[in-house]
């Protein structure tokens, strides 16, 4: 069974698509060849009635230069050439300057008459040259017209230069008046600004050392304090001798018997106030030496000895005195603590005050910068517009355009096409409008019209016949021997050499199926003359009605449809006895039957067993398989299925999904047979 392939895409599929297209749309023009002589033919009538009436038109010309940098006062101005280009072009083609041409002409020439021309500008590429176009129905008039819109465009652009140069003067003028204005209020506001203030700047930089020497006074008196709680009293002590000289010097005259020196590192603390520190130092000293006399006194003296009693009692009481001094040390400490405290609350307090005549003073010299700032600007503001208004006096009497004539309107000429190119041009139009409608026809129609369409669009399936037109008869009728028709006779019994050499495996079919997508593609027709042709080769031959619906195979062979398929079905009779002898030899038919309410179309495997054995070819006529349901019922018990494409008449969508229906059902679609082929 021939079974769709997915394929991979490559040039031959393409040229395979483009043979079917051209193909498709070769038989279209054949068929609907009428429609591009109508279309053309109406083109070359419209093109010629066109070409006789139209009105003949002249045309002038006109060239000008333009300048995307021109020179104000030695100031380059460089204008964005598509803006400027743009807003000019809207200019020249305004309706004023067109009313200012004609109401030129008719002042010069007061006799003419008025006639409507059209005006063109373009620009030439690459180019800064301008072509102006103008066109109308009478030359001089189209000539003057140019020439008129030329000079009135420029004399738009004079006065356009003028009054802009008026206007923009009057506003600089009063724009001066306001900044002098304002000027002197700034002035005079700076002036009474530093009346009030008076030196803001020398005050503010005082305040900010001032302040800054505070707070370093502050962090000094901070860190005193936190080293006086953090350390012991020897360790303060320690300090103390490290960073005070008289604290050290005191200690040295004590031990020396003088008198300690009236300067310390506190001035808040007087010299009586380091004396318990010094007292305490010096008794720490003289019970180390006593200590040292003590143990020097052991080595050479019991320790019940007059002298090392005495020692030993002098050590006792020089750290009674070493215990009281150190607590008064601990106070003298304590003192010290609460002076760096006070001293630290009044610095807190002092720079409390002067940070907030340091904000102060920062606010009013903003001020005083404000005001000098805003003075500036209008100075600096009013001499731009000194500047500027003098550029504008300068501009306002220069004669510099930014374009230029280079060329006048030249004599107008006839611009009236010839009647060749308008009939060439209708011959066009008319020839693709027609190939476009029969483009249109064949999208819309889908029907297959050749084998080379068949062939592309079925190329998973063989094509085993090809059944001419029946020319001589309208619709195809049943063949006889000798038949006169030799090229009808000769194409069934290619379709029947087709069936008897196809390559398969196994047992030859011989239970064959003759189904289509729709009714009307002829599957009856070829059904009987396959079996006619079979049965003249001395096939023995059954040709069985599996319509059974509307099969008329009765009326073909001229027999009764009384007993036939369905009868047997419902085994009602049996098939011997429902089989006819028709008038060709080995040519035998089962008609449809009386048609049933319920076919018993499971009953069908059974049948074509009993029916198998006695023939060579059984061949069935059955329904289309899009409108009923039998074919698909049918079609996987039989050998093989012959598949009847109709050109002209199947529909390549419809063709396609009866085959897929065959195919998800795995019935041995064996090949195509091609119907009415021209």
């Amino acid at each position: 069974m021939a079974s769709p392939t997915p394929t991979k895409f490559s040039v031959a599929d393409l040229l395979a698509k483009a043979k079917v297209f051209a193909s498709r749309y070769a038989i279209t023009f054949r068929k609907f060849w009428w429609i591009p002589a109508i279309t053309v033919s109406l083109g070359l009538i419209v093109s010629f009635w066109n070409g006789i009436r139209v009105v003949p038109s002249y045309i002038s010309t006109a060239r000008m230069v333009i300048s995307s940098q021109f020179q104000i006062e030695g100031t380059a101005r460089v204008t964005e050439q598509g803006d400027f280009l743009g807003t000019q072009f809207a200019l020249m083609l305004s309706e004023k300057v067109a009313q200012r041409a004609r109401t030129r002409i008719h002042t010069q020439h007061p006799d003419w008459l008025h006639v409507n021309v059209a005006l063109d500008v373009n620009q030439t590429p690459r180019t800064s040259f301008l072509v102006l176009r103008a066109t109308g129905p009478e030359p001089l008039y189209t000539q003057a017209f140019l020439d008129a819109a030329i000079q009135e465009y420029m004399s738009m652009k004079r006065e356009m230069r003028v009054d802009q140069s008026d206007s923009m003067t009057a506003t600089l003028r009063n724009e001066l008046i306001l900044l002098e204005k304002e000027t002197n209020d700034d002035e005079q506001e700076l002036l009474l600004f530093r009346e009030k203030n008076g030196f803001v700047q020398a005050q503010g930089n005082n305040a900010g050392e001032y302040l800054s020497q505070l707070e370093r006074d502050l962090a000094g008196l901070k860190t005193n304090l936190n080293l006086l709680n953090t350390l012991n009293l020897d360790q303060n002590i320690e300090r103390e001798q490290q960073i005070s000289p008289t604290l050290t010097n005191a200690q040295g005259k004590a031990k020396g018997g003088g008198s300690p020196m009236s300067s310390t590192l506190d001035p808040s603390l007087s010299n009586n106030t380091y004396g318990p520190i010094i007292e305490y130092q010096r008794e720490k000293q003289v019970i180390m030496e006593l200590k040292q006399k003590h143990a020097d006194a052991l080595k050479s003296m019991r320790p019940a000895n007059p002298k090392v009693l005495e020692i030993e009692e002098e050590i006792r009481s020089s750290e009674n005195r070493m215990d009281n001094y150190r607590q008064q040390s601990v106070d003298v400490l304590k003192m010290r603590k609460q002076s760096l405290e006070y001293q630290i609350q009044n610095l807190q307090a002092l720079i409390r005050e002067w940070s907030a005549k340091a904000t102060d003073l920062s606010q009013r010299l903003a001020e005083q910068d404000r005001i000098k700032l805003k003075l500036e600007h209008d100075k600096n503001q009013y001499d731009r517009i000194i500047t500027t208004l003098h550029s504008v006096d300068v501009f306002k009497n220069v004669a510099q355009e930014p374009l230029t004539v280079v060329e006048g309107a030249t004599p107008s000429i006839s611009s009236k096409p010839s009647l060749a190119k308008s009939l060439f041009g209708g011959f066009a139009t008319g020839l693709l409008a027609g190939l476009a409608i029969l483009f249109l026809i064949d999208k819309t129609d889908d029907r297959i019209g050749s084998l080379v369409e068949c062939r592309g669009n079925f190329q998973d399936y063989t094509v085993l016949g090809q059944i001419p037109r029946d020319d001589m008869e309208g619709d195809l009728s049943l063949l006889v021997p000798y038949d006169p028709r030799h090229a009808l006779l000769e194409a069934f019994r290619a379709l029947r050499s087709s069936i008897l050499f196809t390559p398969v495996e196994g047992a030859r079919p011989k239970a064959l199926m003759v189904t289509s997508a729709s009714p009307g593609e002829g599957k009856t027709a070829i059904a009987a003359n396959l079996a006619a042709t079979l049965a003249f080769s001395g096939a023995k031959t059954l040709l069985i009605d599996c319509n059974l619906t509307s099969g008329h195979l009765h009326e073909l062979f001229e027999t009764s449809p009384d007993i036939g398929l369905l009868n047997v079905l419902q085994q009602q009779t049996r098939w011997a006895e429902a089989v006819v002898q028709t008038n060709i030899d080995n040519l035998f038919l089962l008609p449809r039957g009386e048609a049933l309410a319920y076919p018993a179309e499971h009953y069908f495997g059974a049948f074509l067993k009993e029916i198998y054995p006695d023939f060579d070819y059984i061949i069935f006529d059955s329904a289309s398989i899009l409108d009923n349901v039998d074919a698909l019922s049918f079609a996987p018990i039989v050998d093989g299925v012959l598949f009847v494409i109709r050109f002209g008449q199947t529909s390549t969508a419809k063709a396609g999904r009866a085959l897929d229906f065959l195919a998800a059902r795995q019935v041995n679609v064996l090949g195509l047979i091609c119907n009415d082929v021209a």
